[in-house]
């Protein structure tokens, strides 16, 4: 245990000056998405007495950051329906089927950004398509840039976003259970991709 507390003592005392700085920006370059690092969650009103949480548990996706261009920076993000998770087994189940989601014949979400406007020096709005259902529509994502930097741990270069948005479900065909389940969907999104090497 006395060797035990030192050791880990000096771990975080080594980590605090490399971690991300609030004022850096990404390198440019590719990155790829760390899943492992990525919580995608939405919510939607649940028979007027909460708001009802579930996640999606499988995703990957790619950008490009253009530090003297941010915007013609580049993002697709692909999210595995079937990795709905509410923490509900019987209710993940039924989600998959051809009365939501219909997991078998649309095994994917996806984003593909076309558009994206900076509206500060750590944020920006990114607009693209986005396919759920098999019908796509524009959607914008509300994005902040949290953090970038080199990672202590696996010694690459991350950068991390918060981004958040709102659609109606029955836009994209999935109208089951209303009125008893709301139509509009809040998205949040919090995610670090990682450069390539």
């Amino acid at each position: 245990m006395r060797i035990l507390i030192p050791a880990v003592a000096a771990v975080f005392l080594c980590a605090t000056p490399v971690m991300a700085a609030d004022n850096a920006l990404p390198l440019p370059g590719a990155y790829t998405l760390d899943p492992s690092h990525t919580s995608i969650t939405f919510k939607l009103n649940h028979v007027g007495f909460s708001h009802f949480t579930g996640r999606f548990d499988k995703m990957e996706g790619h950008a490009t950051f253009d530090a003297a261009a941010p915007e013609k920076s580049t993002l697709d993000v692909t999210v595995n329906t079937a990795s709905i998770d509410t923490n509900v087994g019987e209710l993940d189940e039924s989600l998959q089927t051809e009365n939501w989601f219909d997991a078998m014949k649309f095994p994917a979400a996806t984003f593909h950004a076309t558009k994206i406007v900076r509206t500060g020096p750590r944020s920006a709005k990114i607009t693209g398509d986005f396919t759920l259902h098999g019908i796509t529509h524009t959607l914008t994502l509300d994005t902040v840039l949290v953090g970038a930097g080199k990672m202590p741990m696996i010694g690459k270069q991350v950068m991390g976003f918060s981004a958040s948005t709102k659609f109606n479900r029955s836009l994209y065909g999935i109208s089951n259970g209303e009125p008893m389940v709301g139509d509009e969907v809040t998205l949040q999104i919090e995610t670090e991709f990682d450069k390539d090497e």
